[in-house]
């Protein structure tokens, strides 16, 4: 799920964390934090610092909240 989420932002126009975006960033992120941490964080890691949108200001609050 995280290697499509980067893709898909490294390649559509708009990137994944856009409010537009078809993908349902808040519910991914949800579902990768349920999950044990110790084996999450690299994941979260790679969203956090692989894609090329998050701090984009089409980027709501919200998700980068989720990120941090």
């Amino acid at each position: 799920m995280v290697g499509v989420i980067i893709l898909y932002d490294h390649v559509h126009p708009v990137g994944a964390f856009a409010k537009t975006s078809k993908i349902d960033m808040k519910g991914c992120i949800k579902v990768l934090k349920e999950q044990p941490s110790n084996s999450v964080e690299g994941l979260l890691n790679a969203l956090r610092y692989t894609t090329r949108h998050l701090n984009d200001d089409s980027t709501s609050k919200q998700i980068r909240a989720l990120l941090q």
